[in-house]
């Protein structure tokens, strides 16, 4: 019995490390996919039809609403894009089934996924390309890098998490990064007289929204699968987008409806947008299958690793070079990230609160 038992246990760990292992190759592959993200989403401000169309709304009502209609048409199309995406990818693994029987279980998972889809589209996407059109991908990619402190108060809060010595000192280098991104290129912007308000608004928008989607997608997600969950929060927010809000766009007069079918039939904007929803829908995947994994924290800040790719691409490929705020507050919450989730195996929780602990 005592060889048996030592057996199952040394089992339990190999398990254990192989679940982290896999865990931190989703959460890498993750950073990766979402700092390429940032590369089409800069580009479709280049590009019709999206350039057309923030020209024509320009013309009749000024920069800053056609910024953020154009905003609105590219995370629609970012979001469609991405659902055709899942659905030849979940075409492939035959979970359909498990699709369905997500929906039908409205009242313990699909509510969640549905304010995720709420807190990340019309939130944290919108507010992300907005920050893109007025500050830059750089800045936009950079800025979101706060989302992980939100995400961990949110946790702490209703999810019974606690907060490590190590924990709260990475939070303080974190908003001293943030201050570094905001405070001091708002003043920068301000002497310069350049300043570009609705950019700040928009990284704001980014920072909370991905918090409060990762504290909803975690309740979701207990009894759901995860390709599955992603797949109904992707449907949830092409319907927010599609149904509801570019429709409100049209009736109030912005001609959004002329401007659609070039997304589909101009071969460098349909090219642009799939690699946009690819690298969207896969980042996604790989966030939804490291959560459960390695925890909300881990996988959190692995993900800040992704403004540091995004601005990598975007000098390689683009020749953007970020303000020196943008790369100083950027690498100092990616220091403060590593300080706040860097902790001992043992201590590995899942925003399940002390489930992930005591497993």
């Amino acid at each position: 019995m005592g060889a048996t038992a030592s057996d199952a246990e040394s089992m339990r760990i190999r398990n254990r490390h192989r679940k982290i292992r896999y865990g931190y190759m989703m959460g890498m592959f993750l950073a990766l996919l979402w700092g390429l993200w940032y590369v089409p989403g800069s580009l479709m401000w280049l590009i019709d039809p999206f350039l057309g169309l923030y020209e024509s709304v320009a013309e009749t009502n000024g920069d800053t609403t056609a910024m953020i209609v154009t905003a609105v048409l590219i995370s629609g199309a970012n979001a469609l894009m991405a659902t055709v995406v899942l659905t030849i990818w979940n075409a492939h693994l035959r979970k359909f089934r498990e699709i369905k029987r997500t929906i039908v279980e409205f009242r313990a998972v699909s509510k969640y996924l549905l304010l995720a889809a709420v807190f990340a589209g019309p939130m944290a996407v919108f507010g992300s390309y907005l920050a893109t059109g007025f500050a830059g991908a750089a800045f936009s990619a950079v800025a979101a890098l706060a989302f992980p402190l939100v995400g961990t108060a949110l946790t702490a809060r209703f999810a019974g998490q606690k907060l490590s010595g190590r924990a709260i000192a990475g939070i303080v280098v974190v908003v001293a990064g943030c201050m570094c991104i905001y405070v001091v290129g708002l003043i920068d912007e301000l002497r310069s007289g350049g300043m570009e308000a609705m950019g700040y608004v928009g990284g704001l928008m980014a920072i909370f929204g991905w918090g409060l989607e990762g504290l909803v997608v975690a309740k979701g997600m207990d009894i759901s699968e995860p390709d599955a969950a992603f797949h109904i929060k992707m449907l949830s927010e092409v319907a927010i987008w599609w149904i509801v809000i570019i429709p409100i766009l049209i009736l109030a007069g912005f001609p959004i409806q002329d401007y659609v079918l070039g997304i589909f039939t101009d071969p460098a904007a349909l090219l642009v947008v799939t690699c946009s929803g690819f690298a969207f829908g896969y980042c996604t995947i790989c966030y939804y299958k490291a959560y459960p994994m390695i925890g909300a924290g881990r996988a959190m800040g692995l993900s800040a690793m992704n403004a540091m790719v995004a601005v990598i691409f975007l000098f390689v490929l683009a020749g953007q070079v970020p303000a020196w705020t943008v790369v100083a507050g950027g690498a100092l919450c990616v220091l403060g990230i590593f300080l706040m989730f860097y902790e001992k195996e043992e201590n590995l929780e899942s925003i399940r609160g002390e489930q992930g602990a005591s497993a």
